[in-house]
């Protein structure tokens, strides 16, 4: 399916952030380029962008964005983009567009499953359908610049700014039929060249449906204010992350994140901070290695440093869309071997203090304990997820916090003992869990591959 992204305006709103807003990085990631990733993840296959303003070096940009993505990306002008409305600039596509099409603005922020959801309503003969958001509280909007809605069920009746009364808002996402193209030169040809215009004109003749995507995330980047909500919604989101234990949701999560923050403004990659993260948990085992208790605490610094810094890694890859399955693997692999390091450095420290044969009998259970628990993590979180709700999470938050508190408060060898005796009644716990679902017995747990797995 193709997708018409409308990327001719100038943003004078914007333009202290940048002259050309298509290409206002939001996050990291220029704004035409999250409309265009938005839409591919949701099923679009083909774009066409319509370019006004700055139309060099947007065009060159979507021409490097299509060879990064390895998808069509087509341009068209409209040279009337700042005499005009923009149902101009959707009339400019009109010779590409010949089927149904998705249409978006290069400035609307959405995710996927709003596109999901829109797409799978019927769409009218010879008309349109709207994503409409019905939530009129929604603290993203700005309730004096949004387009309103009114409607009647599924029908829309009335749609333009300053509408009374309404009971939804225009999320700038669209499902169309070409008829679009005849509304729009039906709307122009009585002085009205705006896309509202056009909806408005087939709503009058029953072919303007709404499909009511309340909940879904969307917002309108405009302004300044809108920008900052922008910004702070898509970090707020990263917080969602089912797969969080207690540690990393309440602690880790938003120490990350205000980390993330920072570095998505750099070329820093992905796999590079799980790098560095990992070379961090090394250092500290190596302290756990050395005698006295301010090596100790360092190391036990540093593995938590290293845990929140390894929550960056698919932060950051959500946010400019960096996430690969090669990624989660070496994120996980990495972690494996970090886990084993730290435990095997408090390990040797305490045996190093005496005690005979039980901090190696301690430490090789924490190790077993700690890789069983992220060997059943697949197959636990899969049937969580089918079953819904909250779940209890045991993992490598909960583990690399123990180590913290153990080398901080030179309890190593306690420490050691509750992870073998945490980490693998866990891992029965999950057994039994999984054992008593119907199919629970069927099928193995897969290494795990997810940045956020335990």
């Amino acid at each position: 399916m193709k997708c018409l992204i409308l990327a001719a305006g100038r943003g004078r709103r914007l333009q202290s952030r940048a002259d050309s807003k298509p290409l206002l990085p939001l996050l990291g990631v220029p704004l035409v380029e999250r409309t265009v990733r938005a839409a591919r993840a949701a099923g679009a296959d083909r774009f066409v962008v319509v370019t006004g303003y700055a139309a060099d070096r947007v065009e060159a940009f979507l021409r490097d964005l299509a060879a990064r993505l390895d998808v069509p990306i087509d341009t068209v002008r409209n040279p009337e983009w700042d005499s005009t409305e923009n149902g101009r600039s959707i009339l400019a596509a009109e010779g590409l567009l010949r089927e149904p099409f998705l249409l978006s603005m290069a400035d609307h922020l959405f995710e996927p499953a709003l596109v999901r959801d829109l797409l799978r309503a019927p769409l009218p003969e010879d008309g349109l359908c709207l994503a409409v958001d019905g939530d009129r509280d929604n603290p993203l909007v700005d309730p004096g610049d949004v387009t309103r809605v009114c409607r009647d069920g599924d029908r829309i009746t009335a749609i333009g700014k300053g509408l009374e009364p309404f009971d939804g808002y225009d999320t700038g996402i669209f499902h169309c039929t070409p008829a679009l193209f005849d509304a729009l030169r039906a709307a122009g040809s009585e002085g009205d060249t705006s896309l509202s215009a056009a909806v408005q004109w087939l709503a009058a003749r029953g072919r303007a449906r709404a499909v009511d995507v309340s909940g879904r995330f969307w917002c309108d980047v405009d302004d300044e204010p809108a920008l900052r909500r922008a910004e702070e919604a898509l970090l707020r989101r990263l917080r969602g992350k089912t797969g969080d234990g207690p540690v990393a949701r309440w602690l880790n999560r938003p120490l990350s994140i205000r980390l993330t923050r920072r570095l998505v403004e750099t070329p820093v990659t992905p796999n590079q901070i799980s790098l560095f993260s990992f070379g961090l948990s090394l250092v500290a085992a190596a302290l756990f290695l050395l005698p006295g208790w301010w090596a100790l605490a360092l190391g036990g610094l540093l593995a938590q440093a290293a845990s929140v810094i390894d929550g960056c890694d698919g932060e950051i890859a959500r946010l400019r869309f960096q996430g690969s399955d090669y990624g989660g693997w070496l994120d996980a692999v990495l972690d494996r071997y970090a886990d084993a390091f730290l435990l095997a450095g408090l390990t040797a420290h305490a045996w190093q203090q005496g005690g005979g044969p039980w901090p190696l009998a301690a430490g090789f259970l924490a190790i077993t304990g700690s890789f069983m628990v992220s060997y059943t993590a697949d197959k636990y979180d899969g049937l969580m997820r089918e079953r819904g709700g909250a779940r209890f999470r045991m993992g490598r938050d909960v583990r690399v916090f123990l180590i913290f508190l153990g080398a901080l408060l030179d309890q190593v060898l306690p420490v050691l003992v509750l992870i073998a005796l945490v980490m693998n009644l866990e891992t029965v716990r999950r057994l039994i869990v999984c054992r008593r679902e119907p199919g629970g017995a069927r099928g193995g747990a897969d290494v795990v591959a997810d940045r956020a797995r335990s």
